[in-house]
């Protein structure tokens, strides 16, 4: 990279506390609160794209798009993760709603089922930021409320999904589903990530899942170092996907 497009892109990143630097193989970033995790900018050579010839879920994602900040590929692998769990034992349990575009997104791909979608969120922004986080401090993504999720269910269709208002698990867990088949984790921090997988992880079935969004971004670092912490454990298998999730699959 040349010197001119890094100070650019610094320009860009300063005000995120964020600051590229040249590496022996490839420009990489480090937040300055969290050093131990690199970042480049990931591109992919692949280049099949399946998610365009999927009509269902682009009239799903077109109608959800403005009530999620999660890109169609995350989408469209949460929509398929949906589809392929519909028969898995327990219910889906996404934490980290905001406007209620994922949940809505995964409610129609398991509709017919029977299953239930559990959307616990604060309505009131991030909550349990610490040390172990870099951007975040507490408070973001609050432009959001229940009744604008709810709005969204109807406008879809869609059989009320049934969300728990409050800190989860704290709050709202004695609500939550008894047996989990997946779970969509988007909290964007270390504390509440963790306190949602300890609460979750007894319940969730063999060859359930957890989705965590926030893997593979600078800012998200805390729930980054999560993960990592997570991946060794024997009780599940680990894939990190390029489009940002971190997947965990319950084996034992």
């Amino acid at each position: 990279m040349g010197k001119r497009l890094r100070n650019a892109i610094n320009s860009v990143l300063r005000p995120l506390n964020v600051s590229v630097v040249r590496g022996s193989a490839t420009t990489i970033w480090r937040h300055p609160r969290s050093p131990d995790i690199p970042h480049s900018m990931v591109l992919p050579h692949a280049t099949y794209s399946p998610w365009l010839d999927d009509q269902e879920f682009i009239r799903c994602f077109d109608a959800v798009r403005r009530n999620t900040l999660v890109d169609i590929y995350r989408c469209h692998e949460l929509w398929l993760l949906g589809k392929q769990l519909g028969l898995a034992e327990g219910d889906f349990l996404e934490v980290g709603v905001w406007r209620g575009g994922t949940g809505a997104l995964l409610a129609r791909s398991i509709r017919g089922t029977g299953k239930r979608i559990f959307l616990a969120d604060t309505f009131s922004g991030v909550v349990k930021a610490g040390a172990q986080d870099s951007a975040y401090a507490g408070g973001e993504h609050a432009d959001t409320s229940e009744a604008l999720v709810r709005d969204l269910f109807a406008s879809l269709g869609l059989a009320s999904a049934v969300i728990l208002k409050g800190i989860f698990p704290d709050e709202t867990a004695d609500r939550g589903p008894e047996r989990i088949a997946l779970l969509h984790c988007d909290v964007d921090v270390y504390e509440s990530a963790k306190d949602i997988v300890a609460w979750a992880v007894p319940r969730l079935s063999i060859g359930g899942v957890i989705v965590f969004d926030d893997y593979g971004f600078s800012g998200c670092e805390g729930v980054t170092r999560l993960v990592n912490q997570l991946r060794v454990d024997p009780r599940f298998r680990f894939i990190h996907n390029l489009n940002g999730h971190a997947i965990l699959v319950r084996v034992g």
